[in-house]
């Protein structure tokens, strides 16, 4: 694949998407479960992430959420700023923190959702400043 048909190079540095290309993704996938870990980063290199998870439960049940992660050695927020769901909203998130790690949960709203599967993509943003 010449990626020279996909792509060159934009403005400021930026990376131009030639034909209104984009990325598609098909997993690895996790299974839903209760407190199912979908990401881990360290602190010590990353101050925050952006994450897009597709979760699919069904024909009937699919749903997509944006959530963002900030961490600290003390503490972790995370906050879902947007969600797009067919019947069902599916998957609460939470975010735990040790001394090391930031950890990204998520848990099914209802037993009966254990059976979806997600996927995720995530944007990675360093520290600027020494823990």
């Amino acid at each position: 694949m010449n990626t020279d048909n996909y792509m060159t190079n934009g403005l400021n540095d930026t990376v131009l998407l030639q034909n209104n290309g984009g990325f598609s993704h098909n997993g690895p996938w996790k299974s839903l479960q209760d407190d199912t870990l979908v990401d881990r980063y360290y602190i010590g290199d990353i101050s925050s992430a952006e994450y897009t998870i597709s979760i699919d439960l069904n024909s009937d049940n699919k749903e997509i959420l944006k959530c963002l992660v900030t961490g600290s050695l003390n503490e972790a927020k995370v906050v879902v700023y947007a969600r797009n769901y067919t019947d069902n909203s599916l998957a609460e998130m939470y975010a735990l923190v040790n001394n090391r790690y930031v950890e990204l949960y998520m848990s099914p709203k209802n037993p009966a959702f254990k059976a979806a599967r997600f996927i995720h993509t995530v944007q990675y943003f360093h520290n600027l400043h020494q823990l």
